[in-house]
């Protein structure tokens, strides 16, 4: 066996188990997510409710997409959307402070 089919089996190898992890991860990662959206929420007072709820849709949506089997984010009313800069409210200007 050569340097470079073993390399690739070494690699393939790697990524299998990454996966495995990933997916045990998945869930996990969904509720780490919740907590610091309403963290953050909460330390805004709610000033930037739907920008937080727009990012954590977005974010949720990748690591949906990473554990369906076509890659792909699943189809339907629940399943975030990613409607470009239109999502953040408008703007990307930072907030004006007092």
């Amino acid at each position: 066996m050569s340097f470079l089919e073993k390399a690739k089996e070494l690699a393939n190898q790697a990524k299998g188990k990454a996966e495995h992890l990933a997916e045990r991860a998945g869930p996990s990662a969904v509720k780490g997510l919740d907590a610091a959206k309403s963290s953050l929420d909460k330390a805004t007072g709610g000033k930037y409710h739907d920008k937080i709820e727009n990012v954590s849709h977005k974010v949720e949506g990748i690591i949906k997409r990473e554990h369906h089997p076509d890659g792909q984010p699943p189809k339907g009313p629940e399943a975030p959307g990613d409607k470009g800069p239109e999502d953040t409210g408008g703007t990307t200007e930072p907030p004006k402070t007092p």
